[in-house]
């Protein structure tokens, strides 16, 4: 009789998109799913169990049906660095077992793929803005991710609401004239500033919808309005502080530094990247790298390691290839 294959659960649970990989222990990506939002803290429980329930059961559809699965790894927004037992039953239930699962933070998972578990520090900043930085005796530091009520800093939501501030202080002549009114009026088919109030109220004017907001202006006015410039200026400057600070913490002492950075703001917003770029360079020097792997093999490379994989740089590669593989397979 063939013995099953024995396969790792990845799953990356951002804040407006979730992910999720099967891959076997020798590091080929078998299958992929993509999916919405999966907050540990900003949804209700039962809302993130079926989440990942469906993750499962996708990424099951497309497997052999002589499997194992091993080891799990569930990364998720809204949770810092490990998860409570109690937490992970609350998530796993009868889903899959517990024990065999690591529940971490988004951010750990994203190191993991950034760095391969290695000394440095990765800058997040999409959605929301979170700084992880590690040493050499493998502790982590931790700063922002405290999501958008609680303030994050520079992010595309923080971005979107200074901008939408913005149009207030030009309608109530406070501050300066901005193109950026005159975009949000066109999309939205109103005719000020003020119809924004029913529109940004409304419960399904999610977060999400700010950073998509965000990253449409960008688009329209990002390299006409100086207002907007400027808004993006306070944004890089905000992070690559935020980013210093968790470097000084961590007491990481390597020169250069290694600084990864990730999330659609640093990654297309050019005037945000370049002030982020000007502040920490103005204080270290800094081998600035994107991430070695996305956030969900990240998730995969921790289950690994739970199962006792060695990660070496082949299986990296494996890793790295077959999933771009089996996402292109999907996206067709």
């Amino acid at each position: 009789m063939e013995s099953p294959l024995q396969l790792v659960i990845g799953i990356d649970g951002g804040a407006t998109y979730s992910h999720g990989v099967a891959a076997t222990h020798d590091g080929r990506v078998l299958a992929v799913v993509h999916s919405a939002s999966m907050n540990f803290t900003g949804s209700y429980q039962k809302e993130v169990r079926r989440r990942v329930n469906e993750i499962l059961r996708d990424l099951e559809l497309q497997l052999p049906f002589a499997n194992e699965f091993t080891h799990y790894a569930v990364s998720a927004a809204g949770i810092f660095n490990e998860a409570t037992v109690d937490q992970k039953e609350k998530l796993c239930g009868k889903i899959y077992p517990w024990k065999r699962t690591r529940l971490v933070g988004d951010s750990i998972a994203a190191f993991q793929g950034a760095t391969l578990g290695r000394p440095g520090v990765l800058a997040i900043c999409g959605t929301g803005t979170s700084i992880i930085a590690r040493n050499k005796e493998k502790k982590f530091t931790q700063l922002g991710g405290w999501g958008p009520l609680l303030d994050d800093v520079g992010s595309a939501y923080w971005i979107a609401l200074k901008c939408i501030r913005a149009t207030i202080s030009e309608f109530e002549q406070t501050g300066p004239k901005t193109a950026i009114t005159a975009a949000l009026c066109e999309w939205h088919e109103i005719k000020t500033v003020q119809g924004l109030i029913p529109v940004i109220y409304n419960p399904e004017f999610t977060r999400d919808k700010f950073a998509i907001l965000a990253a449409r202006l960008d688009k329209e006015i990002g390299t006409t309005d100086p207002v907007y410039q400027q808004i993006c200026r306070e944004a890089g400057e905000a992070v690559g502080n935020l980013t210093l600070q968790a470097a000084e913490k961590s007491g990481l002492d390597a020169s250069p530094l290694p600084l990864f950075f990730s999330g659609g703001v640093l990654q297309f917003n050019r005037e945000v990247m370049k002030s982020f770029e000007a502040t920490v360079r103005s204080k270290h020097k800094v081998m600035l790298s994107q991430p070695r792997l996305p956030t969900v093999l990240g998730a995969a490379m921790l289950a690994l390691r739970e199962a006792e994989v060695k990660i070496t740089d082949s299986l990296v590669n494996q890793l790295d290839t077959t999933y771009k593989n089996a996402n292109e397979l999907l996206s067709n």
